[in-house]
């Protein structure tokens, strides 16, 4: 699917919301009321949320990069989530080049991200796009979410 991938604004924080509702990312971390918002809401307003957007306008992805996010050395992919109606169509694929092309651009040597244990296919996704487990930390964000870290060397 062709869309564009922009910086998202507080104008578009519902729509962002709705991007990862119906996923087993906001079953896990973000069912309490309040905690995905407030998280988007820091994202933005730091200007590290990025959107996917359709040629309609629709959000149909969301990601949140912070530059300097793992120990301050290289950019740390934070949240990822395509809406569920949009998901098998390389919208995940265009967000992570993107994310792989700012990083790189910028002149980092590597790129890095988390990927939870009940998520799989996310796991297959960035392998299949260069990341390798570095790492894996039990109980890692919340007890009971076990965390692959994942790295891509630019």
């Amino acid at each position: 699917m062709n869309v564009q991938i922009v910086k998202a604004d507080a104008g578009r924080l519902a729509e962002c919301h709705a991007v990862f509702l119906d996923s087993a990312l906001y079953d896990h971390y973000f069912a309490e009321e309040g905690r995905l918002d407030k998280q988007l809401s820091k994202a933005i307003s730091r200007g590290e949320l990025w959107i996917a957007v359709t040629s309609q306008n629709e959000v149909v992805g969301c990601m949140w990069i912070e530059l300097e996010g793992f120990f301050g050395a290289f950019p740390y992919l934070a949240l990822l989530g395509v809406k569920k109606s949009f998901r098998d169509m390389g919208i995940g694929h265009v967000l992570l080049n993107t994310f792989i092309g700012v990083s790189k651009g910028l002149g980092y040597r590597k790129c890095s991200l988390l990927v939870s244990h009940f998520n799989p296919r996310a796991k297959q996704l960035y392998q299949s796009l260069g990341f390798q487990k570095m790492g894996y930390v039990p109980d890692c964000i919340l007890p009971g979410i076990h965390e692959n870290i994942m790295v891509k060397d630019l």
